[in-house]
């Protein structure tokens, strides 16, 4: 009796595994078949809803490269033209009469010299002028034709240059007076020597003349 109850006890027990086994895999299969149907009826519906766009006609162009442009032709050549241009002509001046003078041009600082008159005085016979510079005639003296002369006074010192140039007299009076002047003041002397050593002179005197050779 025992045997038999635990054959049927087992059989039993198995069937009811079996059973429940069964089950399990039956409900599965309609969870999967349900999430499958349901997702096959959404994309019926999508499906239904989406509407195909007829195929528009798209124009196409063709697109051309720019044309090259031409390349320039080299211009033509000119012949070189001689130059029409006039000679300028050399205007035509007016002759001036320049009155000569009695001593040779020196090279200075104005265009025109006058000349050296008659010596020193007589305190100076010992001196012996090195450098004269001859004296230089004034534009508007010379324009005009004006003559004269200067006396001049100085001193020559230790080392023979000329100092303290006054006046002494001049005709026609302050014409040629700063001219006389500017020349002597350019004077040397070889100084006067006594006992070895060489002394200042003063007061002597010189005549400048200013005149024209006839």
């Amino acid at each position: 009796m025992d045997k038999a109850f635990y054959v049927k006890t087992g059989t039993s027990a198995v069937l009811a595994i079996v059973t429940t086994m069964g089950l399990f895999f039956f409900m599965s299969v309609l969870i999967s078949g349900g999430k499958d149907l349901n997702k096959s009826d959404d994309s019926e519906n999508f499906i239904e809803f989406v509407r195909v766009r007829p195929q528009e006609n798209l124009e196409t162009r063709t697109r051309r490269l720019p044309e090259k442009p031409p390349e320039p032709k080299d211009p033509p050549k000119m012949a070189p033209m001689a130059s029409s241009a006039p000679t300028p002509q050399q205007p035509n001046m007016a002759k001036m009469d320049v009155p000569k003078l009695d001593n040779p041009l020196a090279l200075g600082d104005g265009p025109f010299v006058g000349g050296i008159g008659g010596g020193t005085g007589s305190n100076d016979k010992s001196l012996t002028p090195l450098v004269r510079v001859q004296p230089q005639m004034p534009r508007k003296a010379a324009m005009e034709g004006i003559e004269g002369w200067v006396r001049l006074r100085f001193d020559v010192t230790e080392d023979g240059s000329v100092d303290n140039v006054s006046v002494v007299n001049s005709k026609p009076p302050r014409v040629f007076d700063s001219s006389a002047r500017q020349a002597l003041l350019k004077w040397r002397y070889k100084p006067q020597v006594v006992d070895g050593k060489p002394i200042r002179m003063e007061g002597l005197e010189v005549q400048l003349d200013f005149n024209f050779d006839e």
